[in-house]
């Protein structure tokens, strides 16, 4: 029997925390390899970008590199946060938009979590959650916002780990 592959979208929002720490807490319990994964698409409008804010746009490969420490960053501090977890995770920055992104590193997964942010956000992030729900080959796991999953996120690790 094969390894499971859980993808995770992390896009540093509290849902997306959410959704990474749920995954490492089922990988620690299920044995599953764990990718998270973080889409980004450049700027690229310089002239308006340095108009609004007043600084020079960073080069694609900053941006890049930006997108990478985020990730790391943010991978970082949710295994620091799950008692047992994966001993490795695998992190991939995708270039472009996040739901087509998301589906296309879930391809041949067994999983795919993301997370859904709070419902005042719901018209601006609904697209991605919907698009990997629509269009996802595997199974698509939607965390709802942090606040409502407080409580459950909680007393779910504290089943996994008792």
């Amino acid at each position: 029997m094969s390894e499971q592959l859980v993808v995770v979208g992390v896009d540093g929002s509290p849902a997306s925390y959410t959704a990474l720490r749920w995954t490492l807490a089922h990988a620690g319990r299920t044995g599953a390899q764990v990718c998270a994964v973080r889409c980004w698409t450049p700027v690229l409008a310089k002239g308006w970008e340095a108009a609004v804010t007043a600084q020079p746009v960073p080069s694609i490969a900053e941006q890049q590199a930006r997108a990478e420490r985020e990730l790391t960053q943010v991978v970082a501090a949710a295994l620091a946060r799950v008692p047992t977890h994966p001993t490795q995770v695998q992190q991939r920055t995708v270039r472009g938009p996040t739901g087509p992104g998301l589906v296309a590193e879930a391809a041949g997964a067994d999983l795919l979590v993301v997370g859904h942010g709070h419902r005042s956000l719901e018209m601006l992030h609904r697209s991605v959650t919907w698009y990997c729900v629509v269009h996802a080959t595997c199974p698509v796991l939607v965390i709802p916002p942090t606040w409502a999953t407080r409580r459950t996120l909680t007393s779910a690790i504290a089943e996994v780990f008792a």
